[in-house]
C-alpha cells in the first residue's frame, strides 16, 4: 500500500456538511480504539531499559525516549517508514527517568539520577542536524532523583520538576521573572513522585509523593514570597486511603506517577500493588480503578493467567482520545507487571458517579463482602467509597518480554507507544499500514511465562538465582542483549507478586475523637507524622 494510501487510513474522507464529517471522525477514530492494536513496531536505538516516553506537543511529530543509557533519542513520525531515531542528546550522568517538550516544542527537557534537569533546543536540532548534541542548559537545585518534569501549558519558558529531594521546583526563565530560588521552592518531608501543571488551567497543578499523598494545588499559594504563600498551595486533597472489610486498618498505597486527561477533568493516578485509580478534578474521593479481572472479550481471566499488576517498577500512564476529537470516546492506558499494556475506555464521570458506591460506617461493618476495597476518609464514621471497577480492558498490548513501564497514547493519531525493561520501544497501531511505517507486522499474543526457581532454604543465594535466569535466558537469543535485565526483574517478580497489600504498610484509623470534625478529607501525612511524634509514636507504625 502507498504512504498516501496509508496516511488515508487515518482521516475519513471528507464531508459537505461539517457536523456530519465531525461525526464521521469520532466513529472511525472509535472503531480504531476499540478494535484493537493488533499490529506494532520494535524501534531500536536504545542500549538498555527505556524509561520515559514523550510526545511532542500539538500534532505529536517527536516521540522522546530515554532510559538506563543516558541517552535521549528523538523518533521522527512524519518520517514514512521510521525504524531508527532522528537523533541522539547527549549529557545525563546516569539513568534517565523523565522527559517533557515545552508548549511549543521548542525545548525537550530530561530528568533523572543524577539530580540534573537538562533543557536541549529542539529549533537548534532541525535547523542543523547534529547527532550527540548536549544540552543548551543545566538546572542543579535538586538534590535526588528527578522523578518528574512538567511543562506550562502555554510558556515555553516556564517548568515544573519533582525530586526525591522532598521539593517541587517552578522554573522561570523569562527575562521578566524576578523569582527567586526560595520563592519558586515548595518544601515537604516525603520525596515527591510526580509534578504536573494542569492542560488548561496554567495555575493549578497537582502532586504525588511516596506516602500515597495527592494534591491538587494553586502555584499563586504555592510560590512566591512566604507572606503570600498558603497551605502549601494545596486546594483540594484527593482522598488515597483505601480500606477492606474485616480488616480495622487502611493502607495508602505509594503514588507512583499521576497524569491528567488532555481535558484536565480527570487525574489518572499510578499506585504502587493498586490498582490504576481515576479521579474527577474536583471531587476528593476517586470515580474508578482499572483492573485486569476480565479478558478483553468479557470472560474471566483464568484463575491461573497472569494480569495486570503493579507490584515492582514506577509505572507511567496517560489519557487519549478527548484531544483526539471533541466530544470523543476517552482513554486509559497503563504498562503492567504481566509484560503487557493495558487500555480501557473511561465513561463519563456523570456515568462512573451515578455507579460508585457510597456506604455508611454501619452497612460497611456489617454487610456486604469481605474481600470488598473502598476509599475512606479520616476516622471510622467516614462513609466509604467504592469506585466503579473498570474490569474489561479495551485491550491488551503485546509484545515485550518484560515488564511495560510507560505508555503513552498520540496526541492525534491511533498509536501507542510501550517501554520497559527491554531496550526496545514499541509502537502500537490497529493497521498495518500507517503514516510512519508499512507492512507493521500482526503483534504475537502469546506472553513468556515467568520461569521456575525462585530461593528457597536449599537454593537461599539470591546471586546464585539471578546467575541462573541469566544464563537460561542468555541461551534464548529472542532476549538479545536484555537477558541480564530481564532476569534480574523475574526475579523480583517472583518474590513481589504474592505479597498482600494490606499485609504491608498498615495503619490503624483513628477514632472519632482523634479525627479532625466532619473532615473526609485525609489531612497531610507531614502532620500526621508530627501528631504521633508529639504523642510518643513512630511515624508509620505498623499496628499489631
Amino acid at each position: 500500500m502507498s504512504s498516501a494510501h496509508s496516511r488515508r487510513a487515518f482521516v475519513p474522507t471528507r464531508s459537505p456538511d461539517p457536523a456530519g464529517q465531525h461525526k464521521d471522525r469520532q466513529k472511525k477514530m472509535s472503531s480504531y480504539f476499540t478494535g484493537g492494536f493488533s499490529y506494532s513496531r520494535k524501534l531500536t536505538g536504545h542500549s538498555s531499559c527505556v524509561n520515559a516516553l514523550a510526545f511532542s506537543s500539538g500534532e505529536g511529530r517527536w516521540l522522546a525516549s530515554a532510559g538506563d543509557d543516558r541517552a535521549v533519542k528523538l523518533w521522527d513520525l512524519h518520517q514514512e517508514n521510521v525504524t531508527a531515531p532522528s537523533c541522539s542528546f547527549s549529557g545525563p550522568g546516569s539513568n534517565v527517568f523523565t522527559v517533557a517538550f515545552s508548549a511549543s516544542n521548542q525545548y525537550v527537557y530530561s530528568g533523572g539520577a543524577d539530580d540534573k534537569i537538562l533543557k536541549y533546543d529542539l529549533t537548534r536540532y532541525t535547523a542543523n542536524p547534529l547527532d550527540g548534541d548536549g544540552p543548551l542548559q543545566a538546572y542543579t537545585q535538586h538534590a535526588d532523583f528527578i522523578r518528574s518534569v512538567s511543562c506550562h501549558p502555554y510558556q515555553d519558558e516556564v517548568f515544573m520538576s519533582a525530586s526525591e529531594d522532598g521539593r517541587v521546583m517552578l522554573h522561570d526563565g523569562r527575562a521578566e521573572s524576578r523569582m527567586t530560588r526560595a520563592q519558586g521552592t515548595l518544601q515537604q518531608a516525603a520525596e515527591f513522585s510526580g509534578a504536573f501543571f494542569h492542560p488548561r488551567m496554567e495555575h493549578l497543578f497537582a502532586t504525588s509523593d511516596v506516602r500515597g499523598n495527592v494534591r491538587l494545588r494553586d502555584t499563586r499559594m504555592a510560590f512566591g514570597p512566604s507572606r503570600q504563600r498558603t497551605k502549601e498551595g494545596i486546594v483540594l486533597k484527593y482522598v488515597t486511603r483505601i480500606t477492606r472489610r474485616s480488616v480495622e486498618h487502611y493502607i495508602r498505597p505509594e503514588a507512583s506517577s499521576i497524569t491528567w486527561d488532555p481535558d484536565g477533568t480527570k487525574l489518572g493516578v499510578a499506585f504502587l500493588r493498586w490498582l490504576p485509580t481515576i479521579y474527577s478534578l474536583s471531587d476528593p474521593y476517586p470515580v474508578a480503578v482499572c483492573s485486569g479481572r476480565n479478558l478483553p472479550d468479557g470472560t474471566p481471566s483464568p484463575p491461573d493467567a497472569r494480569t495486570f499488576s503493579d507490584s515492582t517498577t514506577m509505572k507511567h500512564g496517560s489519557f487519549g482520545g478527548s484531544a483526539l476529537i471533541t466530544g470523543g470516546d476517552v482513554y486509559y492506558s497503563s504498562g503492567s507487571d504481566d509484560f503487557r499494556g493495558y487500555l480501557w475506555q473511561i465513561p463519563s464521570l456523570a456515568t462512573l458517579e451515578n455507579e460508585r458506591q457510597i456506604i455508611g460506617p454501619d452497612n460497611w461493618l456489617n454487610g456486604g463482602e469481605d474481600g470488598t476495597v473502598a476509599f475512606t476518609g479520616s476516622s471510622y464514621s467516614s462513609d466509604k467509597y467504592v469506585p466503579k471497577e473498570l474490569s474489561t480492558p479495551l485491550t491488551r498490548l503485546n509484545g515485550h518480554l518484560s515488564i511495560v513501564n510507560s505508555t503513552l497514547i498520540h496526541p492525534v493519531l491511533p498509536v501507542i507507544a510501550t517501554a520497559g525493561i527491554e531496550r526496545h520501544v514499541f509502537l502500537h497501531s490497529p493497521t498495518s499500514n500507517t503514516p510512519w511505517g508499512s507492512d507493521l507486522p500482526l503483534t504475537t499474543t502469546a506472553t513468556r511465562p515467568l520461569p521456575s526457581g525462585e530461593p528457597t532454604t536449599a537454593d537461599p543465594s539470591v546471586l546464585r538465582l539471578l546467575m541462573r535466569l541469566s544464563s537460561m535466558m542468555e541461551a534464548d537469543e529472542s532476549m538479545g542483549e536484555d537477558a541480564r535485565s530481564i532476569a534480574y526483574f523475574d526475579m523480583i517478580l517472583q518474590r513481589e507478586d504474592r505479597r498482600d497489600l494490606f499485609s504491608l504498610r498498615r495503619q490503624a484509623l483513628p477514632s472519632d475523637d482523634d479525627a479532625e470534625d466532619g473532615d473526609d478529607i485525609e489531612r497531610d501525612s507531614a502532620d500526621e507524622a508530627q501528631e504521633q511524634e508529639q504523642q510518643g509514636e513512630q511515624p508509620g507504625e505498623e499496628v499489631p
